[in-house]
């Protein structure tokens, strides 16, 4: 479904802040007939495309973007922009690079504790995974978090995580 919208800003005392686009009500009515999670595939003026989630604010829904988003896309705040939004139909609801794929797959008691975190909690571990650049980088860090996960039974503790993280680095060097 696509509209033209426009980027504005919650400011950076406001709950939910940074750049957003107002979804017209009549789309996110329709988009909620066909998502079950609330999670979309948004495509900014046919140039870059991202997982997001339909967010509500008072009496209006958004979606929330990031300075990242807005320079890959070449958008400022007040900016038009055409938009289309369709179901995010990913397992994740948001992609997954192939090196946590592969790790996922070659430890299945990681795995397993993995999957039995909540959706919103894999998608942060995606994305501190998706961000990193090396393939290398992205194979040690998906093991790490694995290891993490064992370690703490299935619980996330992103201050040990890091501290993990840290000794990782740290046992690499020569």
């Amino acid at each position: 479904m696509k509209f033209q919208g426009k980027i504005y800003s919650f400011g950076e005392n406001s709950l939910g802040h940074g750049p957003y686009i107002e979804i017209p009500e009549a789309i996110y009515q329709e988009l909620l007939k066909i998502t079950t999670d609330k999670r979309v595939k948004c495509t900014l003026n046919n140039k870059i495309t991202v997982s997001r989630a339909m967010a509500p604010k008072g009496d209006f829904h958004y979606i929330l973007l990031n300075k990242e988003v807005l320079k890959e896309a070449k958008l400022s705040l007040g900016d038009s922009v055409l938009v289309e939004l369709q179901p995010d139909e990913s397992k994740y609801g948001m992609p997954i690079s192939e090196e946590m794929e592969e790790v996922l797959y070659h430890d299945p008691d990681g795995s397993v504790l993995f999957h039995k975190l909540t959706p919103g909690a894999q998608r942060t571990l995606i994305h501190i995974i998706n961000k990193i650049k090396s393939t290398n980088l992205k194979i040690e860090r998906s093991f790490v978090i694995l290891e993490h996960l064992k370690k703490t039974k299935g619980k996330i503790d992103f201050e040990l995580l890091k501290e993990d993280f840290k000794n990782q680095r740290n046992n690499m060097k020569f």
